[in-house]
């Protein structure tokens, strides 16, 4: 029989995600994907506590930040335009009030800071190994924020300076929480805005770098979704419109490799159960007084125990309550 793809085949991990872990994701719009899949499947989760980063410098400023006492201050902000930004964080940060914008940013450290504490497993997704440096101080920013472009320099790192980058974040991770597991992964997104051969030699850059980091550290694992996307899915069919962004279709089968790679087969089939379960959580009841409707939210507050009692750490307190509360109308 002819193959029609090539497989990139995966080998099981020594590292265990199940309902209990709690999973910390960083890094690139792909972190986001693959971090918003699993909390849809009732996993605890925290995604990008600062927003969305991309070179391996910003990702270290983060966890620097979360594994210190530093606090955000006003100086940390600008002025740009009617919003106050800052060139620690995405633009999702930016507020009209500077004291807001400092108190949202403050508090989602703190957020951060417990779970990492307490992580299982932290997620690592580099995006580019370009980084934009800000002129007057010669810092590394995570979000230019539209501004003016001769306030940056723009450089690639070199596999030298990404090695070192992302081996002080495994190890200021590890020194901030003993027991965590790392998984480190390069998006498969295409930056073609810096067009096709640096984007190559800035993937290159970090494979090489998150190579050499698995090599010499023991508690860090890669998973290859760079290489699924480019080899197995290298079809247009499934990318996005803009031609650079992995469909919903490839995302869920990088996801589903991933749980294949990291969870046992008893929490495989339990991601199913849930993911079935999710789908009449997501149904639309058009007549909430029917006796249908009574019952199957009776059906629905039934199996949300069950998935509970089968599985150690679900929480469906939610689900749970949605569906009371239409018994009970």
């Amino acid at each position: 029989m002819v193959n029609l793809y090539t497989e990139v085949k995966i080998p099981k991990t020594q590292t265990v995600v199940n309902y209990n872990s709690n999973l910390m994701f960083v890094g690139s719009c792909f972190a986001n994907n693959i971090g918003e899949m699993f909390f849809n499947m009732k996993f605890r989760c925290l995604a990008n506590p600062l927003g969305t980063l991309y070179n391996p410098l910003s990702i270290n400023i983060l966890f620097d930040i979360l594994t210190s006492d530093k606090k955000i201050t006003d100086d940390d902000f600008f002025k740009n335009g009617n919003q106050y930004s800052s060139y620690l964080m995405h633009g999702d940060y930016s507020n009209e009030d500077l004291s807001c914008a400092v108190t949202n940013a403050n508090k989602s450290i703190s957020t951060a800071r417990n779970f990492l504490k307490n992580s299982d497993i932290v997620f690592i997704t580099f995006g580019t190994a370009f980084v934009y440096y800000l002129n007057q101080n010669n810092m590394p920013v995570a979000n230019c924020h539209k501004q003016n472009p001769n306030l940056f320099t723009r450089r690639m790192l070199s596999v030298e300076e990404s090695s070192e980058a992302i081996k002080n974040i495994c190890q200021t991770i590890t020194h901030y929480n003993h027991d965590a597991k790392i998984v480190l992964t390069v998006s498969p997104i295409r930056h073609i805005a810096d067009g096709a051969t640096d984007n190559t030699l800035s993937k290159s850059t970090l494979l090489l770098s998150v190579a050499d980091t698995v090599k010499k550290l023991e508690n860090v694992e890669y998973f290859p979704a760079f290489e699924i996307m480019i080899d197995e899915l290298r079809d247009y069919r499934f990318y996005e419109s803009n031609l650079t962004h992995p469909s919903a279709m490839a995302r869920e089968i990088i996801f589903n490799k991933l749980i294949t790679s990291f969870c046992s087969k008893d929490t495989i089939n339990q991601i199913s159960n849930v993911a079935n379960f999710m789908k009449s959580v997501n149904h639309k009841i058009t007549s909430p007084d029917s006796t249908d409707t009574i019952k199957f939210a009776q059906c629905q507050l039934q199996k949300a125990m069950q998935l509970e009692a089968q599985n150690f750490g679900l929480d469906l307190s939610k689900e749970k309550k949605y569906f009371t509360e239409i018994i009970n109308k």
